[in-house]
């Protein structure tokens, strides 16, 4: 077999990518059975009898890594990894999470062997070089390939958003510290329907308060109420027939339905939620991770997502963040990053940090996000510099997904 030492593909780097995110997948089952005097460098070195320097390399790759390539690059080579599995047999540990790290090696060296001449060649691979666009040239970009998407989808299912926004605001629950409290606005501008369409939902997953009839309208004079879990039509990003046109809740799909909307024109629709005791706060609790995502149910032409985390929650965070398929039902504080690795589709959104006085904070295309995000917190009554903003903006996001960003906290 002839060794490659050209840059990698966009296919090389994908395929490795998920090997990464199965190798820590694997790598944190394991380490959850460590007891917890060998969750430092020393304390494992010391249980293990094994390599310090490798223990080191193992804790960066489960600490530090953001997505599979950098897992591959900080672990320890294939020799350091064989020697780690013969100290876990000697412990403990249960069989089942030692094959799949057998199998999981296993498949970093024949990818190593695939792809270059030596793991640290393969490191060079990854830190040095972008996926090499050349196949490009005679094929479809990931753009291109989503705008068809977004086209086919929209006349198969005769309707769709021309600007999704999505704004979350997560900081610690003052009334229930188990909790974050999360303040959102979906906010979806330039909805085009036909008269075969089906109804217009708005879907969530808290359950209602009891005595629920219809969502509020939500006003700029409207505040929140930390006690208890709301849903609010916006008035000011809303066409003004949106609540008149509200119809049921929909229990078996969890949402709020508008069934006699005007058929002909696009309209807009905005929602706020305030949900107290759904997001398990991961400074307390065991998972140490919390996430926040977007599903769309919708053909959408563009997606721009904000979370404002507070910086009390973000300095003690690192961000991940994906594309996964929509069929999976995630439980909070139930699972981490690497646990959805086998969910996670070939599509790797840009995440950005802005500053609340940036300009792409203000205004993105002829999106008013600083208007809508100072809402929020108007309604919210916080303070913007007291949170971090992430920002993610994608052209044509996948119908039937969902992108999620996730902190994992130390």
């Amino acid at each position: 077999m002839s060794l490659k030492t050209k840059p990698l593909t966009n296919e090389d780097f994908i395929a490795l990518n998920r090997t990464g995110e199965n190798f820590k997948s694997v790598l944190n089952g394991l380490f959850s059975q460590f007891p917890q005097s060998a969750h430092s460098i020393s304390g494992m070195s010391n249980w293990l009898d094994y390599n310090k320097s490798n223990c080191q390399r193992i804790l960066n790759a489960l600490q530090k890594s953001r997505n599979g390539k950098e897992v591959l690059t900080l672990l320890p080579g294939i020799s350091g990894l064989d020697d780690f599995i013969a100290k876990l047999k000697q412990a403990s540990l249960q069989k089942q999470h030692i094959l799949e790290l057998e199998n999981v090696v296993q498949a970093f060296n024949h990818q190593i062997k695939l792809y270059a001449k030596s793991h640290a060649h393969l490191k060079r691979l990854l830190d040095g070089n972008e996926p090499n666009k050349v196949t490009e040239t005679v094929s479809l970009s990931a753009q291109q390939k989503r705008n068809q998407h977004f086209l086919c989808s929209k006349q198969l299912l005769s309707s769709s958003i021309k600007t999704l926004f999505s704004c979350y605001v997560l900081t610690e629950n003052q009334n229930d510290k188990q909790f974050l409290q999360e303040v959102a606005m979906i906010t979806k501008i330039g909805i085009e329907r036909s008269k075969s369409s089906p109804p217009f939902v708005q879907f969530y997953t808290h359950p209602n308060p009891e005595g629920f009839i219809a969502p509020d309208n939500v006003t700029s004079n409207s505040r929140i109420d930390t006690s208890k879990f709301q849903i609010g039509i916006v008035d000011e990003f809303s066409d003004q027939n949106l609540a008149d046109s509200y119809s049921s809740f929909s229990a078996s799909n969890s949402g709020i339905v508008f069934n006699d909307l005007d058929d002909n024109a696009p309209f807009d629709a905005s929602f706020l939620f305030s949900n107290p005791d759904e997001l398990a706060n991961p400074l307390v609790h065991q998972s140490k991770c919390s996430s926040t995502s977007i599903s769309i149910k919708s053909p959408t032409e563009k997606l721009v997502m904000m979370v404002f985390l507070d910086k009390k929650l973000d300095m003690r965070s690192s961000v991940n963040v994906g594309c996964y398929s929509n069929n999976q039902r995630v439980e909070e504080g139930k699972l981490r990053a690497s646990d959805m690795w086998t969910e996670r589709l070939p599509e790797f959104p840009e995440l950005n940090v802005l500053h609340s006085s940036s300009e792409r904070a203000k205004i993105i295309g002829e999106l008013k996000v600083g208007e809508m995000s100072d809402y929020l917190f108007n309604y919210a009554n916080l303070n913007k510099d007291d949170f971090v903003c992430y920002m993610m903006e994608v052209e044509y996001p996948i119908w039937s997904s969902t992108y999620r960003i996730y902190f994992e906290h130390c």
